[in-house]
């Protein structure tokens, strides 16, 4: 029998090998508190699991010295392979031990003896989707004109092709910020195109 539909299951106590590949017949995933798996105290596990963003923190992990990647463990029970060269200091080196893997503050953090690595850093690297809504926040939340034209343009369904004679190049530049003051005509253009007033650009 293929597991069926999207179901997922944390087991907390150890059980049988074979019990595993039973269970793993009925679920999509499956993750087992057993040697080399090191999960969140219980408290903080239950939090992370009952989280509306259990998707975005971490619950445990284990590494594999075979392939040299860490295997993470999301509250959602899905797992994430990360590349242990990935944890390397500024200098190059790899300072991180695999062997002392633990996961820490209610699933923000991974911890590899002395190394520590936020997990909105490892999903944002190795997670498109993350890396998609993390950008859709950071557009949401920037205060700057540029990022209010943005928004606007967005929420109006538009491209950034749609506002000639502006060169596309340059309303890129206007919504990232590199243009501190773009110039009263070219603003006008952006506003008429937006069906809003200049003034009142910024304010969205």
């Amino acid at each position: 029998m293929q597991p069926s539909g999207n179901r997922r299951l944390l087991v907390l106590t150890p059980i049988e090998e074979v019990t595993h590949h039973v269970l793993s017949t009925w679920f999509r995933f499956v993750v087992v508190r057993r040697d080399g798996i090191s999960l969140l105290p219980p408290k903080q596990l239950l939090e992370v699991v009952r989280a509306e963003n259990r998707d975005e923190l971490l619950i445990g992990g284990a590494y594999d010295s075979t392939d040299r990647v860490i295997v993470l463990y999301r509250g959602s029970v899905d797992p994430i392979v990360v590349p242990l060269d990935w944890f390397r200091e500024h200098d190059g080196q790899i300072r991180a031990n695999p062997e002392k893997l633990s996961v820490i503050d209610y699933g923000q953090t991974v911890k590899l003896g002395d190394y520590e690595a936020g997990a909105d850093a490892i999903l944002y690297e190795f997670d498109e989707e993350y890396r998609k809504r993390a950008k859709r926040r950071l557009v949401d939340s920037d205060p700057s004109l540029g990022g209010a034209i943005r928004r606007l343009r967005l929420q109006r369904g538009l491209n950034q092709g749609d506002f000639a004679p502006i060169p596309i190049r340059t309303l890129a530049r206007i919504e990232r910020g590199e243009v501190s003051k773009p110039r009263g005509a070219t603003l006008k253009q952006i506003a008429d195109r937006l069906n809003v007033a200049v003034e009142s650009l910024g304010s969205y």
